[in-house]
């Protein structure tokens, strides 16, 4: 295994810790002080936690941070097949370490900051993995337009990618999760310790951003290469 691979996995893992450590952990806090967070605080953190980590390490990984959209980047060219697995073995495991930390540091509140459909406002599974689908999508392909394609606004990329995450948490979250990423769900998820829902951010965050990375190479298409 090259040094390089290892450096790439080696940031993978720490940045999918750092993502859903705070992420998930905004909402686990905004148990613990009895609301304060709050939606927009929750949205906020997300969206910046990513755009750090984007201009922190992206020009070593890529900073995918997000299984789904690895596994996109591959179908689409933009990840090396060799690099797949290590890249998911890392987010996976960042992820998991970060909700047994938040568990361990700060208790059981909020569910551990899961991704779940609202309940309490009627929405079915079916609905939350649709929404994953559609925000998948959409962030799939702005990951693609700026972040991937040469032609995007590289130095401007970061912002681009966490506004349009930090937007998706504040509608979506409290209805319907928002994870877009099978990580940013799997850690919480274990240190909760039930599983039913999950499958909502697996099969939706890598159906939607397949879809949204092969969209890219439609919509941005021409003749002397995309990238």
């Amino acid at each position: 295994m090259l040094i390089d691979d290892l450096r790439k996995y080696c940031c993978e893992f720490i940045g999918t810790f750092t993502l859903v450590f705070f992420a998930a952990g905004a909402i686990v806090v905004d148990g613990l002080i009895g609301g304060g967070i709050g939606i927009i605080g929750s949205g906020l953190i997300s969206g910046l936690v990513i755009t750090v980590l984007i201009y922190a390490f992206g020009h070593v990984s890529g900073a995918h941070v997000n299984p789904a959209l690895s596994i996109s980047s591959c179908l689409i060219g933009h990840l090396p097949v060799r690099l797949l697995p290590g890249y998911i073995v890392a987010q996976m495991g960042g992820s998991g370490l970060a909700g047994m930390c938040l568990l361990w540091g700060i208790g059981d509140y909020n569910y551990m900051g899961t991704n779940r459909p609202n309940l309490e406002l009627s929405i079915s599974p079916l609905a939350a993995f649709i929404s994953e689908c559609f925000l998948s999508f959409l962030l799939m392909w702005v990951v693609a337009g700026v972040g991937l394609d040469r032609r995007g606004h590289g130095p401007f990329a970061g912002i681009a990618i966490g506004a349009l995450v930090g937007i998706e948490v504040m509608l979506m979250g409290p209805i319907a999760g928002a994870a877009m990423n099978p990580a940013r769900a799997f850690g919480p998820y274990v240190a909760y310790g039930e599983f039913s829902n999950y499958w909502i951010y697996v099969a939706g965050p890598l159906i939607g951003m397949v879809l949204g990375g092969f969209t890219y190479r439609f919509t941005h298409f021409r003749k002397s290469g995309v990238s």
